[in-house]
């Protein structure tokens, strides 16, 4: 692996990171009942995961125009691979949602001409 992909690798092992420190670090139930989690590395976890695929894409899609290697060919397919895979689950879960909430919108009983 060449430097060209270590600014793709280090996003990827520091959302791992905080997942891992996610699980590790836990969730505690306060005194008054509060919940106290450590959330906010949730989120940066997806965040440096998507920012490592990016930048995946973009490094090796350029290296597929000067003098490719077969590493490079097998990261620009992995990756886009994963961001299509990705993609294509939030379209899926998103149309189910919000089909749930229309249908959970909808009366259950007719109100038409029912008398109060």
């Amino acid at each position: 692996m060449k430097n060209k992909y270590y600014f793709a690798v280090v996003p990827f092992f520091l959302g791992i990171g905080c997942f891992l420190a996610f699980n590790i670090i836990g969730s505690t139930i306060d005194s008054d009942g509060t919940l106290i989690e450590p959330f906010g590395l949730i989120p940066i976890g997806f965040l440096f995961i998507a920012i490592s695929l990016i930048f995946a894409i973009i490094v090796s899609a350029i290296a597929l125009f000067h003098n490719p290697l077969k590493f490079d060919i097998w990261v620009f397919g992995l990756s886009a691979g994963i961001t299509a895979l990705v993609s294509l689950y939030l379209f899926i879960s998103i149309s189910y949602l919000s089909e749930r909430a229309r249908i959970e919108i909808l009366p259950t009983t007719p109100t038409r001409g029912m008398e109060p």
